[in-house]
Formats: structure tokens, C-alpha cells, sequence
């Protein structure tokens, strides 16, 4: 069986962390994947996240009827910062006999020679990376990894130009989301009081 891991901080959780895995879960014929909320990223210094627990909820409700799709705890549960390669030996452990896809944006993938040991990961997981503004088509950057040309794989899953820091800012400013996330998120931010006018952004 092949199994899609996603990681991320999903600060909060919005279309395109759910559009482009719907893409490559068709595309690669994935049957489960696991959504893998960052404890802390290395990827993003001393920025300190939302509080998890509401991070977590609001990915829950993203993922509702989606029974194929699930969120892993795996790097809540250990010290920060949060590494890929530390995540996929553990789900590895726990599902031997499948075949592990890490999926990225290309924005993503054109830093993966700086992570840390990403010969390893190669070894454990193939890359399944969508292309992601400004990170598209033809200017794609695939790092200089041994074994990495191999392994990855590069496709369209459609034009979904929103970031997570878009999404806070707007909130911030008091101006429509509409479109970014799904209904059930927006309103559990709303209830919860995040990223609300005033409130300072990263």
C-alpha cells in the first residue's frame, strides 16, 4: 500500500494543503496519507506556532469524511524542532510493508539539500512534489541531492495560490477568507478568537 506523509505546521490548515495531496493521492494512487502537524519547524527559526491543540482541531475538521486521510501526532508527541527524517523512520516502523510518498510543494523541495539528512529520507520515502507558485513549471529548482532525481517526482495539481500567512493577515485585517479554507475551519477560528484584527502576525 502506498502511504502519503504531509507535514507541516498548517497554521492554520487551508485549501492548498488539501487540494494538491487530493491530487497526488489520485495521481500516485495513494490510499492512505497522514497529515503530520509540526511541533516546532526547523524550517521557520524562532517562530512560534498557534498552540497545537487548536492547530490539531482545526485540521480534524479539514479532514472530516475523509476516512483515507488522518493526522499523526508522531511530531506533537516528541521535542521540538520537528525533523522529517526522525518522522518517516517512525512511521516506517510502524508500516513496514508499505511504500511511503513525502509530498511537498516545489517551494519546499528547493531547500531539501539543507535538511538534515536527506540522502536518509531518500532512502525511506520517494518525493512527491506539487508545483507551487513561484516555484512553477519550468523554473522548478531541484537541489543537488545524490539519488533525489530518482526518487522525485514533480507534478501539476492546479493553480491554488494561498498561504497560511496569507490567511492569518487577511483575519488580521479584517477581510474576507472566503475560498481558503473550508466552512467548518473558518468558523471554529472565528469562535476561538485566532489571528483576529490586531492581533500580530507572522
Amino acid at each position: 500500500m502506498r502511504i502519503g506523509v504531509f507535514g507541516g505546521t498548517f497554521d492554520p490548515v487551508h485549501f492548498g494543503h488539501l487540494l494538491p495531496v487530493e491530487a497526488a493521492a489520485m495521481k500516485f494512487q495513494l490510499r492512505r496519507v497522514f497529515y503530520v502537524p509540526a511541533r516546532l519547524s526547523p524550517h521557520k527559526g524562532d517562530t512560534k506556532p498557534t498552540d497545537a491543540r487548536h492547530r490539531v482541531a482545526m485540521l480534524a475538521l479539514a479532514l472530516e469524511g475523509r476516512p483515507d486521510w488522518s493526522i499523526d501526532l508522531e511530531e506533537l508527541d516528541r521535542e521540538p524542532p520537528s525533523y522529517t527524517i526522525d518522522t518517516l523512520r517512525a512511521v516506517a516502523a510502524r508500516h513496514p510493508d508499505d511504500e511511503l510518498w513525502l509530498l511537498m510543494g516545489t517551494d519546499i523541495l528547493a531547500g531539501f539539500d539543507r535538511w538534515r539528512e536527506p540522502e536518509a529520507i531518500l532512502s525511506i520515502a520517494r518525493i512527491a512534489a506539487f508545483q507551487r507558485e513561484p516555484f512553477a513549471g519550468a523554473n522548478v529548482r531541484v537541489p543537488v541531492v545524490p539519488g533525489l532525481a530518482d526518487r522525485l517526482s514533480v507534478f501539476d495539481a492546479g493553480s491554488v495560490k494561498i498561504s497560511a500567512t496569507d490567511v492569518r493577515n487577511a483575519l488580521a485585517e479584517g477581510r474576507s477568507i472566503g475560498g481558503k479554507v473550508p466552512g467548518p475551519v473558518a468558523e471554529y477560528m472565528t469562535k476561538q478568537g485566532l489571528y483576529k484584527p490586531g492581533m500580530s502576525q507572522r
